[in-house]
């Protein structure tokens, strides 16, 4: 059950989208239901602040390791990253994950900076702190998916390096005689 739920989740990064907003709803019912475990709610606007601005900068770090795992995909030459990327399923699978988690990331941290910017009171009874919260919620989610796509990388590149015969090592080639010089001629 939990391979079928996670091959169905991996070749769907748009289920991200519903899965932060659900987690973020469902807190948000259980917090007005039972009055309280709102834990964004209880810090003060200056803590609240450091929180959104934390998570903005984790998101803007993390869109650096993702132009890293792309630039590795990308360099890969061996046999099975170029089936891989030229698979009519798993090519366009790949690329779709590659271009939520970066686009994400861009979401993330617009989330975060909207939060600060709308989230003026100290107590912040108009609930922007919801919006970090549905980016925590995100973010988490794409983070695993890019901790399951860099695995998958480094795991293809390392069996094509694998494959790669490296030729033993033998005798130098023997260089050119060196003229003699013959004194006189």
């Amino acid at each position: 059950m939990l391979d079928w739920l996670w091959r169905r989740w991996v070749g769907r990064p748009a289920v991200d989208w519903i899965l932060a907003l659900t987690i973020t709803g469902v807190h948000a019912a259980a917090v007005q239901i039972a009055g309280g475990g709102d834990v964004l709610a209880w810090p003060d606007r200056e803590q609240r602040v450091a929180a959104y601005t934390a998570t903005a900068t984790v998101a803007a770090v993390v869109g650096s390791f993702i132009t890293a795992a792309v630039t590795l995909y990308a360099a890969s030459t061996g046999q099975r990253m170029r089936t891989l990327r030229t698979h009519p399923v798993q090519g366009p699978q790949f690329r779709r994950n590659w271009m939520s988690i970066l686009s994400a990331t861009l979401v993330i941290s617009g989330l975060c900076l909207m939060a600060i910017i709308l989230d003026t009171t100290q107590r912040d009874p108009g609930g922007t702190h919801w919006l970090a919260e549905a980016a925590i919620a995100l973010g988490v989610a794409r983070a695993t998916r890019l901790v399951w796509l860099f695995g998958k990388v480094i795991a293809g590149g390392d069996i094509d390096l694998a494959d790669v015969t490296l030729t033993p090592p033998g005798p130098a080639p023997a260089s050119p005689p060196v003229p003699a010089r013959r004194p006189g001629v």
